[in-house]
């Protein structure tokens, strides 16, 4: 999630043209050429193109609409995509709560000894703990082991690693380990049920994360703004040129930018779990949960929350 660009103005500028570097100079090649064949047109005995100003107005203004379009939908996957992760926080912090509280040796009449009961709330937070990390590699498509093998075990990840949907595994994992708990008298039915109810919250955030992440925007939005995009940017000089002149080339290139930029703003946006600047930041809602369970059963290595990281040219932004 992006905080702030950098507090060095020339550095938001020189950070700015640099990613768009090659829009510009598209920008500036196809304005340039407008203005010097109207220019001197009459010098070398051609006549010059000009185009009238309202078709490209009407053009800029069919554009402005499809840009409004899909940047509001494209806005509206990403504050849903963060208020998928803001249940799974909320979800996370009543799991951990159930698991310390409903587990005791009360059930089993002295049968279950304390040591076991702890081991049992470690094993299923710990577990928990690999399932956010696990559906961060998932949706965004990531190969990374470094966090699950922290708190999975070694048999436990070679299995998951050969199956497609490794959460909804772990998740089902979850829910064995519950039956198993219930049957050795470590939770009674009722908060069995309970517990089993989050498993299920946990699938449900899961299917809505996976809604997103797998429903591609439709193509022909996406394909129709390109092709108005550049046409509006290739008519726009041609249509300024007349009325002004060599003050055509800046302002022409000034439009066609702020209009690219909107459309790029919403591609980048369409999309929020691949863990650019922009996204929802996964990464660091799943260290703050990890801190939060891990404190709840009183973990003797609990890690630093994470700290906002530093992009190119002092972009400041949480992952």
């Amino acid at each position: 999630m992006l905080i702030k660009y950098s507090d060095n103005p020339f550095k938001q500028v020189y950070g700015i043209a640099f990613y768009n570097r090659r829009n510009i100079f598209l920008f500036t090649f196809i304005s340039i050429i407008a203005v010097l064949q109207f220019e001197f047109g009459e010098i070398f005995l051609w006549d010059p193109i000009v185009l009238p100003v309202v078709p490209v107005t009407i053009l800029g203004g069919a554009l402005a609409i499809f840009l409004g379009f899909r940047n509001n939908s494209a806005y509206d996957r990403w504050w849903e995509a963060r208020k998928v992760w803001g249940g799974i926080v909320n979800a996370s912090r009543t799991f951990g709560v159930m698991v310390c509280t409903f587990s005791s040796t009360h059930f089993s009449k002295g049968k279950i000894k304390d040591k076991k009961v702890l081991d049992w709330r470690q094993e299923l937070i710990h577990r928990h703990i690999g399932w956010l990390y696990a559906l961060i590699m998932h949706l965004r498509g990531q190969n990374h082991w470094n966090d699950l093998e922290r708190y999975l075990s070694e048999k436990e990840i070679e299995k998951i690693k050969k199956l497609h949907n490794k959460p909804t595994q772990i998740l089902h994992k979850q829910s064995e380990r519950l039956q198993e708990a219930y049957e050795d008298r470590i939770i009674e039915d009722f908060r069995h049920m309970e517990l089993a109810n989050v498993i299920k919250e946990f699938y449900n955030l899961q299917g809505m994360a996976e809604r997103i992440k797998g429903t591609i925007f439709p193509y022909y939005y996406n394909y129709f703004t390109g092709v108005f995009l550049w046409l509006f940017v290739i008519c726009l000089p041609f249509a300024l040129a007349p009325e002004m002149h060599w003050s055509a080339i800046p302002m022409s290139i000034a439009i066609s930018f702020v209009f690219t930029i909107l459309e790029k703003s919403g591609a980048v946006t369409e999309d929020p779990f691949e863990g650019r600047a922009a996204d929802t930041p996964i990464s660091t809602i799943t260290r703050n949960i990890e801190i939060d369970l891990l404190e709840m059963i009183r973990s003797e290595t609990i890690p630093a929350p994470m700290e906002p990281k530093i992009g190119r040219f002092g972009v400041k932004y949480l992952d």
